[in-house]
């Protein structure tokens, strides 16, 4: 599934949201699913590393974060860490069924729009 990202500066979301409260835009025009200020911001998640990880959830569909940590060949706190962070901005999450937590990852495509580019 592909994950619609946007780049916008703070300012431009606040503007944003007082046109979309005067009904000068609605809410319900294409809009990135979510947001960073910068693609610094947006790299510092969407690392190759974290990517790929997401790609190996998608394709190997591993049963536990254990299991994952040894699919992929990085330790258990790194993947942990990682898998922490993606799923804290939506991007995964643990599907958790009694005793057992399999990550699930949301997105393994991504578009990437500019400020410009979406209705403010």
């Amino acid at each position: 599934m592909k994950a619609k990202i946007g780049i916008l500066s703070e300012e431009l979301a606040r503007k944003r949201m007082v046109r979309i409260a005067e009904g000068k835009v609605t809410s319900e025009e294409p809009y990135p699913q979510f947001l960073f200020e910068s693609l610094a911001a947006l790299s510092q998640l969407l690392s190759n590393e974290n990517v790929e990880l997401l790609n190996l959830i998608a394709r190997e569909k591993p049963n536990s974060l254990d299991e994952l940590a040894e699919m992929s060949g990085r330790s258990i706190k790194d993947v942990t860490d990682a898998f922490e962070a993606l799923s804290s901005k939506g991007f995964a999450y643990l599907d958790v069924r009694g005793m057992e937590s399999r990550p699930i990852a949301l997105f393994t495509k991504f578009e990437i729009v500019m400020g410009n580019n979406f209705t403010l």
